[in-house]
């Protein structure tokens, strides 16, 4: 594989991993940052076809940032159920209080 080519993937499971670590630091406007940046790298990587003789190492490098996607796509979902809890239980709790408000003298 060419050195641009390596240093492109090398730049998008950097990218990768700085996500999913803003993720667990619940930085989530950073890894929407990163994901822009990602994004474009990953255009720019894959404008020029696979040369077959690179095929085996991308598909292996591919993997790896499927893996990454997987583990912040859990994390994300993991913290959106937090915040609906959150959400459904702060209504709850401002409901009572109406509720009590509006019963008292």
């Amino acid at each position: 594989m060419d050195s641009v080519r390596s240093e492109q993937f090398r730049e998008i499971i950097s990218f990768s991993r700085e996500m999913l670590e803003s993720a667990r630091r619940l930085e989530w406007d950073r890894v929407a940052d990163l994901e822009v940046r990602r994004k474009q790298l990953v255009m720019d990587c894959f404008r020029q076809p696979t040369s077959e003789q690179d095929a085996v190492e991308v598909a292996v490098l591919i993997k790896e940032i499927l893996v990454l996607n997987q583990q912040l796509t859990r994390l994300g979902k993991e913290c959106q159920a937090r915040l609906g809890t959150e959400i459904h239980t702060h209504n709850r709790g401002h409901a009572a209080t109406s509720a009590y408000l509006s019963h008292t003298p």
